[in-house]
């Protein structure tokens, strides 16, 4: 069985990318501290910068909107 993707809200992405931009810390060092893949980071980062950062996961169901799928 296939784990679920986790989620991330909107909010919390843009402000990951913040936190790395101002910490001036390396991309896996802040990853580290965010409780983040590296790789998840690094794609935050880069489509931020490609001014992209708000499509990121748009077409993604909420895990709640999974759990209901299930249960229905």
């Amino acid at each position: 069985m296939e784990l679920p993707r986790t989620q991330y809200s909107q909010e919390f992405r843009k402000e990951s990318v913040k936190f790395f931009k101002e910490s001036g810390l390396t991309l896996v060092e802040a990853a580290k501290r965010l409780s983040l893949p590296q790789g998840t980071l690094k794609n935050w980062v880069y489509a931020g910068k490609r001014g992209e950062l708000a499509a990121v996961g748009k077409h993604q169901k909420l895990l709640i909107e999974l759990e209901q799928g299930i249960q229905s």
